[in-house]
């Protein structure tokens, strides 16, 4: 029996007993949160399997969503999203209210990180392929950035041992440094893969006196006019992708002029002959506890959807 049963709302008794006579099963509501990186695509995936599953409901809800609701159902009281009270924001918040949940109203969690070790009592369904660089405006629209940097190039800058373009091979202008905001997937990657250390802890071999600035992760439409042309931003690939279809996707193109930056000669994306180091994978979070056969089927078919994942900017 589903896990969640639908309250019976002014249904008589026999009502009731045609339904189940006729073999009708009570509706579930199945709700995901959490990665900005994903949102989209799951979203997408989310109304195309409504249409061939109609007996449940389904609801991605968006990073930081700060309207909206997940419905009560079963021993969920029901969750409403608003300013004061938004929706986890990024992969880390999205797991984070996935393991703290207790009422049942959260089925899973878009995260565009694998689990961490401390992460138990989880499964992580690989949904694809994407991958993680720096960002700039474009150079022929002013921007100050080249279109290559080194590894060791990009640690300086977050280190503050660069400091202008002109140091990393661009033209001369005050690098300004930007980072997704906390909880963000995407930040956890870039920092710990790409980087190789965290940027806003400062000292010792960070030289940089100031935190870099936060804006919601693969907005460049948030970093300010003024620091439009020398800032850098990291970027997923697939979600800077999506915000480019937005003809097709849907997806409000937030790019605001800046584009994807290669590391050391290598695009993102690429896998051979060597891969780009920002490659990832994303994923879909469940409980291992008592998982809904009608969930894990649901998971389970978003990833095989490649053809609607690739519109979104990812790999199978």
């Amino acid at each position: 029996m589903l896990r969640k049963l639908a309250t019976a709302v002014a249904a008589t008794a026999t009502a009731m007993l045609l339904a189940v006579s006729a073999g009708a099963a009570h509706a579930d509501n199945y709700a995901g949160v959490g990665s900005d990186t994903t949102q989209d695509v799951m979203k997408a995936l989310t109304n195309q399997y409504k249409l061939t599953h109609p007996a449940n409901t389904w609801t991605s809800i968006n990073a930081g969503a700060t309207s909206g609701s997940i419905p009560a159902s079963g021993t969920c009281p029901g969750v409403s999203f608003s300013m004061s009270s938004p929706a986890p924001n990024g992969s880390s918040a999205g797991i984070a209210a996935l393991i703290a949940d207790t009422n049942n109203c959260i089925d899973y969690a878009r995260s565009s990180r694998a689990l961490k070790p401390t992460e138990t009592g989880l499964t992580a369904i690989r949904l694809g392929g994407d991958a993680v660089s720096w960002s700039a405006e474009a150079a022929a629209n002013g921007g100050k950035a080249p279109s290559n940097i080194s590894r060791s190039q990009l640690q300086d800058i977050y280190r503050c041992v660069a400091t202008d373009w002109s140091q990393v091979g661009g033209s001369a202008g005050s690098i300004v440094r930007y980072v997704p905001q906390a909880g963000s997937g995407t930040r956890d990657f870039f920092f710990n893969t790409v980087l190789g250390f965290d940027p806003t802890v400062l000292g010792g071999s960070n030289l940089c006196a100031t935190q870099p600035n936060v804006v919601q992760e693969n907005k460049g439409n948030q970093v300010t006019a003024a620091d439009k042309n020398t800032a850098i931003l990291p970027y997923s690939k697939a979600a800077w992708t999506a915000q480019s279809n937005s003809g097709v996707t849907g997806v409000a193109d937030a790019r605001n002029g800046f584009v994807l930056g290669n590391i050391d000669g290598i695009a993102p994306g690429t896998t051979s002959p060597t891969a780009f180091i920002g490659n990832r994978s994303v994923y879909n979070v469940y409980k291992n506890t008592n998982a809904p056969q009608d969930l894990l089927d649901f998971l389970n078919w978003a990833a095989a959807q490649n053809s609607i994942k690739a519109t979104y900017g990812f790999t199978a």
